[in-house]
Parts: C-alpha cells; sequence; structure tokens
C-alpha cells in the first residue's frame, strides 16, 4: 500500500509514495487536525476543532506495526497513530 513515507525537508508536511508510484503531501497542519487519538478527539468535543500551533511541524515518525505510523509534532503531542487506510483516506481529501 505505501512504499515510503517522508517528511519534506522543512518537516511541515509528509510525503507519501503509494505502490504504484503516485506520490501525495499532506501537511503537519492537517495531519494535526485530523488526529484521532483520544486527546484530539475530546479538544474537538470541548472546542469543535483542534487548536494547531503556527508552522507546526513533524518532528518524528515511528512506525506502528505493518500498517500505520506515529507522528509525533513541534508542539509536543506524540500520540497521534495514522493507520495507513486513514492516511489513503485524507490523502484524498486533502491533497492537492
Amino acid at each position: 500500500m505505501i512504499d515510503t513515507l517522508t517528511a519534506t525537508p522543512d518537516c511541515r508536511a509528509l510525503t507519501i509514495r503509494w505502490d504504484g508510484g503516485h506520490e501525495s503531501t499532506l501537511s503537519a497542519d492537517i495531519l494535526r487536525r485530523e488526529a484521532r487519538d483520544a486527546y484530539s478527539t475530546r479538544e474537538r468535543i470541548d472546542f469543535g476543532t483542534v487548536r494547531v500551533i503556527p508552522d507546526i511541524a513533524i518532528t518524528a515518525l515511528v512506525q506502528v506495526g505493518h500498517g500505520g505510523v506515529n507522528v509525533h509534532f513541534s508542539d509536543g503531542h506524540d500520540r497521534a497513530i495514522y493507520p495507513f487506510e486513514y492516511l489513503r483516506e485524507l490523502s484524498h481529501r486533502f491533497d492537492n
């Protein structure tokens, strides 16, 4: 499904190369806003959205099993796990 995942040189986005050669780019801002961990879900319930700091960046990518990645952000948030299927969904919604 995914060939490679890398942060862009400025760490402001995630580049996904899908099997078959298609490439998607998702900004750190979008990834942080669309996180589905408990903390982010609670923030959406309380405030209607996930508040994101200006110029948020990706600080680490950690493989989770064979089907996902944990993205760490410059605001200290490190609990967001993105199954590859969810990244595909986000790519269809937000990739330019």
